[in-house]
């Protein structure tokens, strides 16, 4: 772990999971492109982020699993029958509403960190060895890998938290009284919050405040064998942010956020996409067809397995879009929960391509211009990625912040929420409304060209017109944050 006398050290540590991957490597390219002469960059995780390693960066691995990981392992997905939902899918999903945030309230902990704690201080340990051997000039830590913060602050290291999600997430705290006027996560009321919904949003929030840090004992269990183990006070996502003396860098932008406090710690920096070459370099074939006819792009997410009810429900509204606009076609990328068929031979296959695996990041295929609606699952991600495109969305939720997201579409008009009243699960009319709402039952629908002049208006807005990149703003306050620890050296 040597470098070159000029050259300057720094260290990424990040989940190895693509929902919290994507924007470290979106920043670490950008940073690369900029000061890449000047840095020798290293990226920490478990091993199965090693893949998608640059080559001009050096991977550091933890021995281990990701968060997701551990979940799979102890909710597997015995329980499965052809698609029906099973093990997994029961203690993940739940839905929207007061008793779905109660719910989410009760397994957050065993959600964010299903493995033992004895695995999170080896976890810990193991990064504090790192940053110690490989003595950083300055470190980039994801807000969610909480062992590699626990590590930095036993150390007394500076860093910065990168985070995928919003300054509504992470500022929660910092609005006071106010707070009450944010939907409460996993609710997914809209905002503005309307006043019968107010009594039990407060409610649900005093619960989530009250049971996550006084009375959860998984988050007992954990802050006990951590303390014993030296990493001090409550889980790093739990502490008081305002006492840390640590920058976080999010992907909200100020203009386009449900409005708050923004605290003088946080960065808004506007979507953080990652970095991919046009879909005609990449799969020239899926090009050409997707620039055949106005494309709806289904992609619901990395780790969202659909259960052959949902798959089929999703069907026929696709069938009823395609019966009712010949110059539409789908392309929907399938991840089954289990095994089962659900093309029956009387889909249009000119229209209709199903497939289970995508060669180029969805992002590539939303950059071509031709993606008229972008059906997803309301993950921070996906959901800035159709933002910064400027392209309607459907969102299909299922659990945790992505209700967050599907509540927001009425307050920003850009999309519809294509389960709310179904969700976790799917309503074949309430899906189907959502299609011809979004799409248009004909190519001039009044509602449809307004929401995708709306679209235009906010991704205009958040890229400044296409001339400001989330990621160029976070290098360079990553930047800036190693100088001037580079500066107290000298």
């Amino acid at each position: 772990m040597s470098k070159s006398n000029s050259r300057s050290k720094l260290l990424f540590l990040t989940c190895c999971e693509a929902g919290q991957a994507n924007i470290q490597l979106s920043v670490i390219n950008k940073l690369q492109s900029l000061h890449g002469e000047d840095l020798d960059i290293y990226l920490c995780s478990f091993e199965s982020l090693k893949q998608r390693c640059p080559d001009y960066v050096t991977f550091l691995t933890i021995k281990g699993k990701g968060m997701i990981q551990h979940f799979l392992d102890k909710y597997d997905d015995s329980e499965v029958d052809n698609g029906k939902k099973g093990g997994l899918l029961k203690h993940l999903f739940t839905p929207p509403g007061f008793f779905g945030a109660i719910k989410l309230a009760l397994s957050m902990t065993n959600i964010l960190h299903a493995e033992e704690p004895s695995d999170y201080v080896y976890y810990a340990q193991q990064c504090e060895q790192i940053i110690s051997d490989l003595d950083p000039d300055f470190i980039v830590c994801d807000a969610v890998f909480e062992p590699g913060r626990d590590a930095i602050m036993k150390l007394g290291r500076k860093c910065i938290l990168l985070s995928p999600n919003t300054f509504k997430d992470l500022a929660t705290a910092q609005q006071g009284k106010d707070v009450f006027k944010w939907p409460c996560p996993g609710t997914g009321y809209p905002y503005p919050l309307p006043w019968y919904l107010r009594p039990l949003n407060t409610l649900a929030f005093i619960f989530f405040a009250k049971w996550v840090l006084k009375y959860d004992g998984r988050h007992r269990l954990f802050n006990k064998v951590r303390n014993q183990s030296g990493f001090k006070g409550n889980l790093p996502m739990f502490q008081n942010k305002s006492t840390l003396q640590t920058k976080f860098l999010c992907v909200s932008n100020e203009k386009v956020e449900i409005p708050g406090k923004i605290p003088k710690w946080l960065k808004c920096c506007g979507p953080i996409l990652l970095p991919v070459k046009p879909l005609e370099s990449i799969d020239m074939d899926l090009y050409k067809w997707v620039m055949e006819r106005p494309t709806v792009l289904i992609v619901l997410g990395t780790h969202y397995k659909t259960s052959r009810e949902f798959a089929n429900n999703m069907l026929i509204s696709i069938r009823i879009l395609l019966d009712k606009r010949k110059d539409v076609q789908v392309l929907w990328k399938l991840q089954k929960y289990g095994h089962f068929v659900i093309n029956d031979g009387q889909d249009q296959e000119d229209r209709l391509k199903i497939v289970d695996w995508l060669k180029p990041d969805p992002l590539a295929i939303l950059k071509t211009g031709n993606v008229v609606c972008f059906v997803n699952h309301g993950g921070s991600n996906s959901y800035h990625e159709g933002l910064a495109t400027g392209t309607p969305q459907i969102l299909m939720p299922a659990w945790i912040d992505c209700y967050d997201f599907a509540g927001r579409l009425s307050y920003f008009n850009n999309g519809v929420w294509g389960n709310a009243k179904a969700a976790p699960g799917i309503s074949q009319p309430e899906f189907t409304k959502a299609l011809l709402r979004v799409v248009g039952a004909t190519p001039d629908a009044p509602e449809a060209q307004r929401m995708k002049a709306r679209c235009k208006e906010l991704s205009d807005i958040v890229t400044e017109n296409g001339t400001r990149e989330g990621s160029t703003i976070a290098a360079e306050s990553i930047w800036e944050g190693l100088q001037l620890e580079l500066d107290k050296k000298k």
